[in-house]
């Protein structure tokens, strides 16, 4: 997807202020598709030969083989079980499930298993890298940052989780080692005694954790979040285990181990040392509409969105704050009705997930996770899910090719995660894609048409499950270094 929406500007504050309602009602260029069946979509595979978990501006931890692209995450020449496979945002790998000891001597006496979960012991963790070592751990750098996947020695054992979150790792017994999970700056040390033989770990100490805590072996992003109502990706946040979670799924004001950011005005987007100090910034849905000049992104703040994402900044926005994908970055997609801040009326869409891994990780999901109730639109007709609340459309997504540090040309434009018709759009058959991420420089930025959620409720329902997947793979590391951004 490529460029842009051009968007009028004063006469549309009526307009805007109707989008993100809450009535509660890698591919090469890929063009929305001509009216057809929804069948799976062919991604292009990109090569991986490991992941590892580290930071590009020198400080490093862990491993595995294959994996995706930047944050902490690992590249290693250990042994490793369980790698993710196919292609992933940037990176493909080792099949899911498989290991490799091969050509390094490792004699294991001791065999670990267990499941990443998320913080909130209930969310399975797809591709989290798992490995024993008695080294130091170096943390993830606290801020945005390069981070570039660092190889593990040889004779640590290591392995990526498989879609139901599940691993199992051969080791050496013997006191005084440390457990090591990761995925993304999210990461977790458990000092471990290991006994010879089987050992079934405890979740509490295999899940991703949900507080910065150096002192008890925990990190996680730094995150700023704007404190938009609806799209409240801050009640997502917590869900997820960033936070406590009252009755009817929404945020305890005060609990949350992340940044809410006041959105009446834009003054956080105008300072690139505060912007900086952390690894995601998300502008979701209901952030801009009411800014000073909106749907306008002033040149100063455009230029900061652009410099804190090349530097390695994680960027999310969703479907009303599209200019703030479009204007930064015009040349990776292009939005339908460019003169309008706005598709109305909202509108439904029977998508189709079509990233492999994404699929693998919802079809393992527990039954109860598949179906939260309460009317939420369920997991039980794979590969197919229904987004609500769309106010976006895009025609098109384009390549973006860029030389790395070969000379070689290297597509850092989208990849698409979910597409599915807009109803809303002129060609409401035309398929469309409508959950994208992106590279720039050292960072990413995810744009999804669809909003997180409006209404309160319980559990998540499938699209905040497909953006919490992504948030999570834009955080890794970059296997090679990053290609500088395009120029413009």
């Amino acid at each position: 997807m490529r460029s842009a929406a051009s968007w009028r500007a004063l006469s549309l504050v009526a307009a805007l202020s109707a989008g993100c309602s809450d009535d509660g009602a890698g591919q090469t260029a890929t063009q929305a598709t001509s009216p057809g069946p929804l069948t799976s979509t062919s991604l292009p595979s990109t090569l991986s030969d490991g992941t590892s978990t580290g930071t590009s501006d020198g400080t490093s931890t862990s491993t595995g083989q294959g994996g995706t692209s930047e944050g902490t995450s690992t590249t290693t020449e250990a042994p490793t079980t369980g790698n993710p496979s196919g292609p992933k945002f940037d990176v493909g790998g080792s099949d899911l499930g498989g290991s490799e000891t091969d050509g390094c001597s490792f004699t294991p006496d001791a065999m670990l298993t267990g499941t990443v979960y998320a913080p909130n012991l209930q969310l399975p963790i797809s591709g989290a890298l798992v490995y024993v070592t008695s080294d130091p751990v170096e943390p993830p750098t606290d801020g945005a940052y390069c981070a570039e996947c660092v190889k593990l020695a040889c004779d640590t054992p290591s392995a990526f989780t498989a879609p139901d979150g599940t691993f199992s790792l051969p080791v050496v017994s013997g006191p005084n080692q440390k457990l090591v999970v990761q995925k993304g700056q999210f990461l977790r040390v458990v000092d471990l005694e290991i006994a010879p033989g089987a050992t079934a770990l405890a979740a509490d100490q295999t899940n991703l954790p949900g507080q910065w805590n150096p002192d008890a072996g925990m990190w996680i992003p730094r995150i700023a979040v704007y404190d938009t109502d609806p799209d409240k990706v801050k009640n997502v946040l917590a869900k997820f285990g960033l936070g406590q979670v009252a009755g009817d799924g929404s945020l305890v004001g005060g609990t949350q181990n992340f940044t809410l950011i006041n959105d009446d005005s834009p003054v956080f987007l105008e300072n690139l040392t505060e912007m900086n100090k952390y690894h995601i910034i998300f502008v979701p849905c209901a952030t801009t509409k009411f800014w000073p000049g909106a749907p306008t992104v002033p040149d100063s703040r455009r230029e900061n969105v652009k410099a804190y994402v090349a530097g390695g900044g994680k960027w999310y926005a969703t479907d009303h704050s599209n200019e703030y994908i479009e204007q930064p970055f015009p040349d990776y997609q292009e939005f339908h009705a460019p003169a309008m801040p706005d598709i109305q009326p909202a509108y439904d869409s029977n998508g189709l997930v079509v990233d492999p891994e994404l699929l693998a990780w919802l079809q393992a999901l527990p039954p109860a996770l598949k179906d939260i109730g309460g009317g939420n639109p369920t997991l039980n007709n794979l590969p197919g899910i229904l987004t609500r609340l769309n106010y976006s459309g895009i025609d098109l997504i384009s390549p973006v090719i860029v030389q790395d540090m070969e000379g070689k040309d290297v597509d850092v434009g989208h990849h698409t995660w979910v597409e599915g018709p807009c109803a809303s759009c002129s060609n409401p058959q035309m398929i469309r894609p409508m959950a994208i991420t992106g590279q720039y420089g050292c960072g990413r930025m995810m744009y999804s048409t669809f909003e997180n959620l409006s209404d309160n409720h319980p559990g998540l329902n499938p699209q905040e499950l497909v953006l919490l997947y992504m948030i999570l793979e834009i955080g890794v590391c970059f296997e090679k270094p990053p290609p500088p951004p395009p120029p413009g």
